[in-house]
């Protein structure tokens, strides 16, 4: 079967994210688990909190997939310019830095280019955003027979193209592929219906006991399976929890399946969901446009909010005041009215970054 595909990020990205990132609350937890596992990443209390998972974020149909790998749908953006510059130096690098234009006037452009091309009658199957290694490229993948894709391809691609150029977003590649649906064929798997029975029960269970757990599922690779569940940190029941669990797979012939426990910070976690849709709010601007030079960006609230972008830019003094207004322009649509209700008084740091990993401001 052709498989959907995935968003990732660069090497040089991917070591600072596996610190500082967080997980979005929205994403399956097992494929969250298994991101985890497979990069050895973030402590499993407050650090492994609910950001991301390996990247497929699917509305109606429509993937958005925004980097910061296959982890993360957390991007960044500006604000407005307004203030005048004490120098000719500082007024040259402000004008590196393009008007953002009113944002929230704006739908995403993935949702944009989707019901476009829907609303003209095109059949299209989902649309993803990927981000790796500096390269941004946006998939428009079309159903139907494959006639009908030779003839709809390079009107879909133009329509594409005319709204990227709209928004003034050069940095994306455009690619209109053909998705076969007569190889979409699915073929249950008895292990992984077992699994799936096996997971229901327990859910089944902690209700009727009336233990409230954030979430109780079977995760892992198939020959490491395990429980993963999520309790909230003040959890007082934990091992009433663990004994409910455990019977159920004894009941199941998995009574050596064991169950890890994630406590998780609740404050911390609405504080990162917060923080998620206040960046997905100006995000797609800074990744657009080359102007710019972001390659990436995410965020953390350990253990305060903490916005990262990681630019393209060499170290230099020149850049470090490219960087330093850059900063000061977030800061400004930060301390917006409709942003400041968001951030809830928070405290936070914005954090540019060269190549390398060189701190820019």
């Amino acid at each position: 079967m052709k498989k959907r595909f995935n968003s990732f990020m660069d090497d040089s990205s991917l070591e600072k994210l596996n610190e500082e990132l967080v997980w979005k609350s929205n994403r399956k937890q097992k494929h969250k688990q298994r991101l985890l596992e497979a990069i050895d990443q973030l402590e499993q209390s407050e650090s492994v909190t609910p950001q991301k998972d390996v990247f497929f974020k699917k509305q109606n149909r429509f993937l958005r997939n925004v980097a910061y790998c296959g982890i993360a749908l957390v991007i960044l953006g500006g604000a407005f310019i307004s203030s005048a510059f004490v120098s000719p130096a500082m007024a040259q690098v402000a004008s590196k830095i393009p008007y953002l234009g009113q944002i929230f006037k704006k739908e995403p452009v993935g949702t944009e280019i989707i019901n476009t091309l829907r609303e003209k009658g095109y059949k299209i199957d989902l649309l993803g955003q990927t981000y790796y290694g500096g390269r941004k490229q946006i998939e428009v993948r079309v159903g139907g027979s494959e006639k009908y894709f030779k003839n709809v391809k390079s009107d879909i691609y133009q329509i594409t193209k005319d709204i990227l150029e709209a928004r003034k977003y050069n940095t994306y590649k455009v690619e209109v592929t053909w998705y076969d649906s007569s190889q979409d064929i699915y073929k249950p798997d008895p292990l992984h219906e077992k699994y799936n029975k096996i997971s229901e029960e327990i859910n089944t269970e902690l209700k009727k006991h009336d233990y409230h757990v954030l979430s109780a599922s079977l995760g892992g690779f198939d020959s490491e399976m395990r429980v993963d569940l999520e309790v909230s940190d003040t959890e007082k029941n934990l091992e009433d929890i663990k004994q409910v669990i455990k019977d159920v797979l004894a009941n199941n012939k998995e009574e050596k399946m064991p169950i890890k426990v994630y406590k998780i910070n609740l404050k911390k976690r609405e504080q990162e969901g917060r923080w998620g849709n206040i960046l997905d709010d100006v995000g797609e601007d800074l990744l657009g446009k080359e102007e710019y030079h972001v390659k990436m960006v995410g965020y953390s609230v350990h253990p305060e909010p903490q916005i990262f972008i990681y630019t393209s830019l060499s170290y230099s003094e020149e850049n470090k005041q490219f960087a330093n207004k850059l900063e000061g322009v977030i800061d400004e649509f930060l301390q917006t009215e409709d942003m400041k209700a968001k951030i809830k008084e928070d405290p936070y740091k914005i954090i540019i970054y060269a190549k390398g990993k060189k701190k820019l401001n």
